[in-house]
């Protein structure tokens, strides 16, 4: 049985409400456009500090990120696959109902900074930040250092933040992002709870799938930023090193499952 944190621990609730006091406040206040007109141009520091922080909130990255865990957290592996798969129909979802266009649709392109590749599609809510707040809800749900959780939250806010630095996404995109993502780990980890997802076979799948991912960003994904694809190609191969060990527990001839 996965083990998880009790409905009433801060750690389930603040940020999905601190998602909805954002959203509440930017909505309200009116201010989604001036907020991320002013962030999008007091935060330009470094355009490839900035690309490659908002690498990390690409589903592929996230997912590489729980590799080394193959092996030996079974229920990080389960329950960030059955969160993932929650954000991303929230996310597509809320996308095809809501139709906001992202900025560079809306404002002329001396009025913003845009970096990197031009985005198209629909804005709300954010994908990346989902993404990342479906991780760090994850791993903030289930028993692990707390360290790692507050680092897992504060990257998943840069992650956020990045998303409006580039251009991408508006505030008010963002916080949704934030909202949905913790939600989207909420429920997975609840329906890791009563779908078994430890057995052998199962992390056998996920591993796999996740085999599969370092292949598709190292050798297929190429269209990415180039100020990234460093970064895109050493973080899922530093990945793969690290789950070794465990793989190969995993696929051990005559292992129980």
């Amino acid at each position: 049985m996965i083990r998880s944190e009790p409905l009433s621990s801060p750690w389930t609730w603040a940020i999905p409400l601190a998602g909805l006091l954002l959203m509440g406040l930017i909505g309200l206040g009116g201010s989604n456009r001036e907020l991320f007109l002013w962030l999008n141009e007091h935060l330009q520091f470094s355009k490839t500090f900035w690309l490659n922080v908002t690498l990390f909130g690409d589903a592929g990255m996230v997912m590489i990120l729980v590799l080394p865990l193959v092996g030996r957290r079974p229920d990080i592996i389960w329950a960030g696959l059955l969160a993932g798969i929650v954000a991303a129909l929230l996310v597509n979802g809320g996308k095809a109902f809501f139709q906001i266009p992202r900025p560079p649709t809306v404002l002329p392109p001396d009025a913003f900074h845009q970096l990197g590749n031009r985005f198209g599609a629909t804005a709300f809510p954010s994908g990346h930040t989902a993404a990342a707040f479906a991780l760090a809800g994850v791993l903030s749900l289930l028993p692990v250092h707390r360290g790692v959780r507050w680092l897992a939250i504060a990257a998943a806010a840069l992650i956020g933040l990045s998303r409006i630095v580039v251009g991408a996404h508006w505030p008010l995109d963002v916080a949704a992002g934030m909202l949905t993502g913790w939600v989207s780990a909420l429920i997975g980890v609840h329906l890791a709870r009563i779908v078994p997802g430890e057995n052998r076979w199962v992390q056998r799948g996920a591993a796999l799938l996740l085999l599969f991912t370092v292949y598709y960003l190292v050798v297929l994904h190429t269209r990415g930023d180039r100020e990234a694809r460093l970064l895109e190609i050493a973080v899922p191969l530093i990945s793969l090193a690290l789950a070794l060990p465990g793989l190969r527990r995993l696929f051990r001839p005559g292992a129980a499952s």
